[in-house]
């Protein structure tokens, strides 16, 4: 995360860049990893299996977190070009854009409806939007969110257009919305530490990347509450930047000592690069995750209090896509109860059938009704949490798929003795 400024005029960047002629053979794949390597001064490239690392753009000087674009160009931006590159899929390096509103660019993500660029830029204080021909908006500044952006790193996007942003400056997540009202989403100090990259998956989960501490935070959304989801392990990986949803499953971090590796839903890294010669990796980007997954979770209903008072709660982990690991997290059941996961195809509204005592939000008359036993880890109220994986079938006949769920659990300190989840909707997306 090394800062520096070298303002020149594009077409001196553009003459300079493209001096450095491309390799041979650099055509990217899909699958290809493309990692930012401030201290090679270059876009380093490998295959999905970690193997055949080579210097795929060259002529960089501190590269920070790119993103493919809807035109398949890698568009990173450079704290010492002070511009924001435009890489094409043989290895080409061009400026788009450079001076300006540009002071530290760190990192480029797609707009909500993917026309233009949203760009973060630690030095000017500054979020900018700027379109494929290199024009530069000023979207947000410290001034129009009240004083709340404060060094600003990595950023993402929800549904509603909502922009979640990491201040590098005063540890803390603000919230951007599409009218562009910023309030404090979180500065909790336990779980923001130099925070650097964001990802916002499809079930209302914001992932975290710490620099400070090495670990990976979860936020929800809609409620706020957080969590250390993965890390630190520093046997894996020192010190993420960036973070990025993969459609090979997961999320993707790069940090020390030249690593990048795989999360998946149960909070496992897995170290899928790792050449220490290429230094301190500060971004990660895969051509083939230009797009997120389109699947969804959502929350409806209400669930039926346990033990404690305790309601569980049911919630999902990632995007439900052909191909993808997702996750379904079950918390606030009694520890070490029996319990049922019910998963249809229709659902029901509150409290129009009841499964002793409790409200249940899944059709059984649905055309799909699957029971799975389940056993809940733990002892007593609220203490059997639980966390599932799964690999979802690589069939792009279950895209536009609607599945519903709801866990029941044997309590007896449950008014019937049953206790329920809420609902949770799981939508196939492509």
């Amino acid at each position: 995360m090394k800062t520096g400024r070298l303002a020149v005029p594009m077409i001196v960047v553009t003459l300079a860049l493209l001096g450095a002629a491309a390799p041979i053979a650099a055509q990217l794949q899909p699958t290809d990893l493309v990692m930012s390597s401030p201290s090679l001064g270059a876009i380093w490239k490998a295959d999905a299996n970690g193997a055949g690392g080579y210097a795929w753009g060259q002529g960089l000087i501190i590269p920070h977190y790119g993103w493919f674009g809807n035109d398949g160009n890698f568009y990173v931006p450079d704290r010492g070009w002070v511009a924001i590159l435009k890489i094409t899929p043989d290895g080409t390096v061009t400026s788009l854009t450079t001076g300006g509103h540009l002071v530290l660019p760190v990192t480029v993500i797609p707009s909500p409806d993917d026309t233009t660029l949203t760009v973060s830029d630690m030095g000017a204080n500054k979020i900018l939007q700027i379109d494929y021909a290199g024009t530069q908006t000023v979207l947000h500044d410290s001034a129009s969110t009240g004083g709340l952006l404060d060094v600003p790193d990595g950023m993402a996007y929800d549904d509603a257009g909502n922009l979640y942003v990491a201040n590098l400056g005063n540890d803390t997540i603000i919230k951007i919305d599409a009218q562009g009202n910023a309030t404090l989403f979180s500065d909790d100090q336990d779980l923001i530490d130099l925070p650097g990259g964001l990802a916002l998956d499809g079930a209302g989960n914001l992932f975290v990347a710490n620099y400070a501490t090495s670990t990976i935070s979860r936020f929800l959304t809609d409620t706020g509450a957080g969590e250390v989801f993965a890390g630190p392990d520093i046997s894996k990986i020192i010190s993420p930047n960036d973070l990025k949803l993969s459609r090979a499953g997961g999320l993707l971090a790069a940090g020390k000592p030249g690593k990048v590796v795989r999360i998946d839903a149960l909070g496992q890294m897995t170290v899928i690069f790792s050449d220490p010669g290429v230094g301190e990796l500060d971004g990660v980007a895969v051509l083939e995750d230009d797009t997120l997954c389109s699947g969804r979770y959502v929350l409806y209903g209400q669930g039926t209090p346990g033990s404690g008072g305790f309601v569980p709660k049911f919630r999902g982990i990632f995007s439900p896509c052909p191909g993808q690991i997702i996750g379904l997290e079950l918390q606030d059941f009694v520890g070490g109860a029996p319990a049922i996961l019910f998963v249809g195809s229709s659902s029901l509204p509150q409290d129009a059938l009841f499964f002793k005592g409790a409200s249940m939000l899944v059709n059984p008359s649905g055309n799909v009704f699957l029971p799975i036993i389940l056993a809940l880890p733990g002892s007593g109220a609220g203490a059997g949490d639980l966390r599932l994986q799964f690999t979802f079938p690589d069939e792009p006949g279950f895209v536009g798929l609607s599945l519903y769920h709801q866990v029941f659990a044997g309590d007896p300190g449950a008014v019937h003795g049953v206790s329920a989840s809420n609902g949770l909707l799981e939508i196939i997306g492509s």
